[in-house]
């Protein structure tokens, strides 16, 4: 939170951040104004390799940033889904990242993880017979919830990184 705080020079927006483990839970974890709720199976693992604590700490990250770019600031409709998820993607890789030294659990390389996950979104994206743009066209919700996978999360979240280092953070 506090890396939140001091990279958007915002504090946290809301007066509260609960964290609640759902039994049954459909999603892996999602995101409300001061509260993100995470599957419980998906947490009670052993993270016994790097990949699962990297799993794990970036979805926490993830969630948290939610709370300045998709709460705080949202997208108008599902169209700009992309920018929501892939934006959390990037920077909760991003802030992991930055934040590396102090972690209990140090990222053994850091910058591997986020290039594995980014994987995700091209092998959707050549493989799967329902492939979109990173910005899809979303008629109504139906179509929203077909939306929420790799190229939306993980190869938008690649475009993201490739224009911060062409612009810079």
């Amino acid at each position: 939170m506090a890396f939140f705080e001091e990279f958007f020079s915002e504090k946290y927006p809301f007066p509260k951040y609960d964290q609640i483990f759902v039994r049954d839970f459909q999603s892996s974890a999602m995101e409300n104004a001061g509260l993100v709720a995470f599957r419980e199976e998906r947490f009670l693992l052993e993270y016994s390799t790097q990949d699962d604590y990297y799993n794990f700490a970036s979805t926490l990250v993830h969630e948290l940033s939610h709370h300045w770019f998709g709460n705080l600031v949202t997208m108008k409709w599902w169209d700009d889904l992309w920018l929501n998820e892939s934006f959390a993607d990037f920077i909760a890789d991003f802030a992991l990242r930055k934040i590396n030294d102090s972690l209990l659990n140090k990222l053994q390389p850091s910058g591997m993880y986020f290039r594995y996950r980014k994987a995700w979104g091209y092998d959707e994206d050549e493989r799967n017979s329902a492939t979109h743009p990173i910005r899809a066209q979303v008629a109504n919700t139906d179509v929203a919830v077909s939306i929420f996978d790799g190229i939306t999360y993980s190869k938008g979240a690649g475009t993201l990184k490739q224009l911060m280092f062409l612009v810079g953070e």
